[in-house]
């Protein structure tokens, strides 16, 4: 059972790292495509059919299946006003239950998204727009992406719950400001 663990685990934080990279080149990528609708619209004076609406689609790429990255790496925005206060373990005990809450929201909202991708595979539903891409792409992103972020959360989940049993976790939290943060120490790490 502990090799299994060991190669789901690894599997599912090698994949939140290429979803991750594959979620910064979409970013950049929608960018430049939108650079490029500017110009062919106010400098050529010609229209677009299909920039817009493909950089739409690869920033829906980049939030939902980069999502599961981001939590790897634990950027998720936390609110921490009351958490810093409270001692370790129940602290802790708090953030568990918010990684375990969040991983049953986002296997709730795949478990719906699912179907509504499949519908337009089946259907061949495509964009009303004049480009008409197939919609089962843009449509896949959303539960491919959130069923690795359940898969992220859970792979923290389990650890998280090593940690609380042993007793290895921090005494105390130090609050972090965005102006506290060295952008030269993190652009080295």
């Amino acid at each position: 059972m502990k090799m299994f663990w060991k190669v789901f685990k690894s599997l599912t934080q090698g994949l939140s790292v290429i979803t991750g990279f594959l979620s910064a080149v979409g970013i950049v990528a929608a960018s430049l495509i939108i650079t490029e609708a500017v110009i062919v619209r106010k400098v050529l004076n010609m229209s677009t059919i299909w920039q817009t609406e493909m950089s739409v689609f690869l920033l829906i790429f980049a939030t939902f299946v980069g999502a599961a990255f981001v939590q790897k790496n634990d950027h998720h925005l936390n609110v921490d006003f009351l958490l810093v206060y409270l001692p370790p373990k129940v602290r802790e005990s708090f953030l568990l239950f918010g990684m375990f809450f969040t991983m049953v929201l986002s296997a709730i909202i795949a478990w719906y998204a699912y179907p509504m991708w499949w519908e337009t595979v089946v259907e061949g539903h495509r964009s009303m727009s004049l480009w008409g891409p197939p919609l089962w792409i843009p449509y896949s992103f959303i539960p491919f992406g959130l069923t690795l972020l359940v898969l992220q959360y859970l792979v923290q989940i389990v650890d998280k719950i090593g940690q609380i049993k042993a007793g290895e976790f921090e005494e105390s939290i130090v609050r972090a400001e965005i102006k506290d943060i060295d952008l030269d120490a993190a652009k080295s790490q």
